[in-house]
C-alpha cells in the first residue's frame, strides 16, 4: 500500500484547515441574529417573558413552519434553543416550564 506524498497530504491539509476552524453556527453572531429576527421570533420571547410557555411554544411552531431554506431551519434550531434555554431558567419552580422544555428539547433534537 502506498502512501500519498508528503506534499499531497500537506496541500489536503491546507485546504480542509479553514472548514475545520469555522465557527459552528449557533456560535456565529450573524446567524445569532439572523434567528433573533425572524418573523415570529419577537411573539416566542415575548410570550416567554410574560411566562405563557405554551404560547410561546405555538409561536414557536408557525417559526418552524416558515422556515423552507437550511438557513432559515438553522437559524429556527438556534431560536428553539435560546426559547429552550430561557424558559429552563424558570423549570425547576414551574411543572408546565419543565414539560415545555422537555417538548422543545425533543422539537430541537427531533427525537
Amino acid at each position: 500500500m502506498r502512501f500519498p506524498s508528503l506534499p499531497v497530504f500537506v496541500t489536503a491539509a491546507l485546504v480542509m484547515l479553514p472548514v475545520g476552524c469555522r465557527k459552528p453556527p449557533a456560535e456565529d453572531p450573524n446567524v445569532i441574529k439572523a434567528a433573533e429576527s425572524q418573523p415570529g421570533a419577537a411573539e416566542v420571547m415575548a410570550a416567554i417573558q410574560k411566562k405563557d410557555f405554551e404560547g410561546a411554544l405555538a409561536a414557536l411552531n408557525k417559526v418552524r413552519e416558515q422556515a423552507t431554506t437550511e438557513e432559515q431551519n438553522v437559524q429556527f434550531m438556534l431560536l428553539a434553543r435560546q426559547a429552550r434555554e430561557k424558559i429552563a431558567e424558570v423549570a425547576p419552580n414551574d411543572p408546565k416550564a419543565m414539560e415545555i422544555v422537555a417538548l422543545l428539547r425533543g422539537m430541537v433534537t427531533g427525537r
